[in-house]
């Protein structure tokens, strides 16, 4: 069987998400049920409508053997920031304890990552430092999501989960948007957020996004003090 492993948001500071959770998945399929995915429409999830996503969701969860998720709530990343431990290194630790898990209960003798980390030598001398089973085939990648279906998938369910995190939190917060910083309206709700004068938790306070919005308003405040503004 084959394990799957994909984490689909945040793969360095710039590019990720200031609002929500870190979701990575990973899926189980026997080998001779590859092509079914494929026959389901199962790609990478980035290509992809939301519709699309929710309707292949459910294919891939008849397929596969196993479903694991393990999330990142935005104060976990701040904190482990806060202590030096980088975001890369929190992705891999979710990739060694779902390789784990799924080890608990199935034989898994394949296991593809998709590689969060730019640096891949880095990435898979950290990996193999973890995952110490002698008998495990690894496959890690840039783009895995892309050239292995398995990922496909796993990125699929991850997606679809972080959605569905996303719009629950909208009920309580209002809508945010998308929840990156290339979203303007995920940008407008921050600011807006800042002049009420604190930002939720669900807020990944320690996001560059967020230190340049907490500066500009600071240098308002101070031209307007000093009557500068």
């Amino acid at each position: 069987m084959k394990l799957g492993v994909g984490c689909k948001f945040c793969f360095s500071l710039p590019k990720g998400a200031v609002i929500g959770p870190l979701v990575v998945c990973g899926a189980v399929f026997d080998e001779s049920d590859l092509p079914k995915l494929k026959e389901l429409g199962v790609k990478d999830s980035k290509l992809l409508s939301p519709p699309q996503r929710e309707r292949l969701r459910a294919g891939i969860e008849k397929l596969a053997k196993a479903i694991i998720i393990e999330k990142l709530q935005s104060w976990d990343i701040d904190i482990s920031r806060g202590s030096g431990t980088d975001l890369n290194r929190l992705e891999t630790l979710k990739f060694v304890s779902i390789v784990n898990r799924a080890f608990e209960s199935l034989r898994v003798g394949k296991v593809v990552i998709d590689a969060p980390d730019p640096n891949l030598p880095k990435f898979r001398l950290m990996l193999a430092s973890l995952i110490r089973r002698d008998s495990l085939e690894m496959v890690v990648e840039h783009h895995a999501d892309l050239n292995h279906i398995e990922c496909s998938a796993a990125s699929i369910i991850a997606k679809t989960e972080r959605d569905s995190d996303i719009e629950n939190l909208k009920t309580k917060y209002g809508d945010f948007g998308a929840g990156y910083p290339s979203d303007p309206k995920c940008v407008e709700w921050l600011k807006n957020q800042l002049e009420l004068g604190k930002l939720p938790d669900i807020v990944r306070h320690s996001w560059d996004t967020v230190a340049v919005l907490k500066d500009r308003k600071l240098q308002k405040s101070l031209e307007k003090f000093f009557g500068t503004g």
